[in-house]
């Protein structure tokens, strides 16, 4: 079988379970009656989990280990996904206030915030990433470069990311913004990952960005029971009154930047010293 026809199968498989578990169809079938809306994390982490699985499934069935793909907890991993997460959080910080400054509001603290609930949206935000980035890195993504190319690869799936992205829901604007910053955001997570031949830096830049972006500066419309706790910092205005435009920019400027920025560190060729 080719490995191209391995990775459709193989995204068509995480699509639906995607649906299944994190999309909420399982609530529709199974009511889970937990407490501070456990299950969410409850369902996330089975995705995740079921993802890691299948991905060594579809390692074992082509005869290689999880490890060949980069994906491990070995020490290389663990140092690669502090240092991304370090990234992650400095520049989704920087972008966060870039944000409010071009659409003319400031954060401010919360009223009521708790420890707890950061450390949650923290782990939380961590499970999540980790399932999407096994779903959309790791195998799929290594045996579209075995068939096609790097590169190819690379635009078959942000193309597919930004297809996933699509609700009906959405209106035109906001739609294009649900499509397009998860699209270049899939560029340059793709590049780090094909640059560091592991998942650890990838899901750490991935994770440290969504914690700036929902536990400490958060844009989100507070809701009781919500799957994630509110975050540190809120805007200091009602969110129907500010600028989509002005918020969204800011991240598909900073998303375009970086895209470039890794790409050519990633294309930056060794020169070799010259031999005196």
């Amino acid at each position: 079988m080719k490995p191209y026809i391995k990775a459709i199968l193989f995204l068509l498989l995480l699509t639906l379970l995607d649906f299944l578990l994190r999309q909420g169809f399982v609530f529709l079938i199974i009511p889970l009656p937990l407490p501070e809306n456990l299950s969410s994390i409850l369902v996330y982490s089975l995705f995740a989990v079921a993802a890691w699985f299948i991905t060594q499934w579809f390692c074992k069935r082509d005869k290689i280990e999880l490890g060949d793909l980069g994906i491990s907890f070995d020490s290389k991993n663990r140092s690669d996904f502090y240092i991304g997460f370090l990234i992650g959080v400095g520049l989704w910080a920087i972008v966060s206030l870039i944000q409010a400054y071009t659409a003319g509001f400031s954060w401010e603290l919360r009223p009521e915030i708790s420890l707890f609930n950061v450390l949650y949206g923290l782990v939380f935000i961590f499970i999540a990433d980790l399932g999407t980035e096994l779903f959309t890195r790791g195998y799929p993504l290594t045996r579209f470069k075995d068939s096609f190319g790097a590169i190819p690869a690379i635009i078959i799936m942000t193309v597919f990311v930004g297809l996933k992205s699509y609700s009906p829901n959405m209106e035109r604007e906001l739609l294009l913004y649900a499509i397009l910053i998860p699209a270049l955001h899939t560029i340059f997570f793709s590049i780090i990952y094909f640059k560091t031949k592991r998942l650890g830096a990838a899901v750490g830049v991935h994770t440290g960005a969504n914690f700036i972006t929902i536990s400490i500066f958060d844009l989100r419309v507070e809701q009781a029971n919500q799957a994630i706790p509110a975050g540190i910092f809120q805007a200091n205005t009602e969110l129907e009154s500010l600028s989509l435009v002005a918020i969204q920019l800011p991240w598909v400027f900073m998303a375009a930047l970086f895209s470039i920025v890794v790409y050519f560190w990633w294309a930056k060729e060794k020169v070799p010293h010259k031999q005196v």
